[in-house]
Order: structure tokens, then sequence, then C-alpha cells
């Protein structure tokens, strides 16, 4: 598999929804989804049943879902992401 950077990643992600989301999902709908991915989350990490092995696969899944998720609700807002997290990081650097 050929890597990608992550900005270019996030944005062909964007364009994934563009070109496959409905029109009609508002950012309720995607904050619904991910608030189900993140209790979905929360689950498998407090199975006991389930092997160490196969719950770090599960979360590695589930964590690539969110985020996927989450690049709808970027597009959806028009967010720029890699500005903000950027932002947002030197504000936590600078505080510490």
């Amino acid at each position: 598999m050929k890597l990608i950077h992550y900005e270019d990643l996030w944005e062909k992600a964007e364009q994934f929804h563009k070109e496959n989301s409905s029109l009609n999902e508002t950012i309720d709908d995607i904050i619904y989804e991910l608030t189900l991915k993140i209790g979905l989350y929360k689950a498998i990490i407090q199975k006991s049943e389930i092997s160490e092995e196969d719950k770090k696969e599960a979360k590695s899944r589930l964590f690539g879902e969110i985020l996927l998720t989450t690049t709808k609700l970027s597009l959806k807002e028009n967010i720029n992401v890699y500005e903000v997290l950027q932002n947002i990081l030197m504000e936590n650097l600078n505080s510490s």
C-alpha cells in the first residue's frame, strides 16, 4: 500500500464523502454516527472476554472509522483540520 501524506489522505477522505455521502445528511446525523462509534470503542475496551490481540485489531479498525466519519464532519463544516490541529497543539505546548 502506497503511503500518502496525512493532509492529502484527509482531503482524499473528504473527496470520498463528496462523491458518496447523502446531501441530506445533517451535522446532527454525523455527530450521532461519531457518538455511536465512540461508544462502541468504549465497549470494546471494557470487554474482558476478547483477547488483547483481537481488541487491538478491533480498536484500530474502529479508530479508522471514527477518523473517516470526522472527515465527513470537517467537510460539512468546512474546517481546515490541519490549521486547527496545529493551532490547538501550539496552544497546548505553550501552556505546558
